[in-house]
């Protein structure tokens, strides 16, 4: 199982009377992710409980990289369509294996202090797959003459 640690940034949109499977929007997602060619990530599906452990479960596209995680949702909603994102960083197995031990707490203030390289990382890795969510929104759109407006496609940084 994978807990999220700290959400790095989401985004999300509402596509009236647009209409496509939650499949068909990964499966253009993944191709996407494919052409580009990106090194070291992997994609996957994941199912996510809706609210408690009996209740019904969504399907998300993961995109992971090392321990960065995108879930990507794409679901129809009666007529119209929504797709959104989260961006998340997982706990490594020596510290969720060390709980809370000093050495476990004296990793999580290690790990909280990021060098440059890290931030960069997490920037390309959000823009890169951010991109290949619009260009496949893209392709869902042109059919409808709808355009994402500027301000649709930014991404909400640091929520929560």
């Amino acid at each position: 199982m994978v807990f999220m640690t700290q959400i790095l940034s989401q985004w999300n949109n509402y596509f009236p009377f647009s209409t496509m499977s939650s499949n068909e929007f990964y499966l253009l997602v993944e191709g996407i992710i494919k052409e580009h060619d990106y090194p070291n990530v992997q994609t996957s599906r994941k199912n996510h409980k809706e609210k408690g452990f009996f209740s019904a479960s969504r399907e998300y596209l993961r995109v992971q990289y090392g321990d960065l995680i995108f879930d990507i949702c794409a679901a129809p909603f009666g007529k119209d369509f929504y797709v959104s994102w989260w961006l998340f960083e997982t706990e490594d197995f020596i510290r969720k294996f060390m709980g809370n031990t000093m050495v476990a707490d004296f990793l999580r203030l290690r790990a909280s202090k990021r060098t440059f390289y890290q931030a960069d990382i997490e920037a390309i890795f959000r823009s890169s797959i951010h991109v290949c969510v619009l260009q496949a929104i893209e392709h869902i759109t042109n059919t409808t003459g709808r355009k994402l407006s500027e301000f649709e496609k930014q991404i909400h940084v640091g929520v929560m």
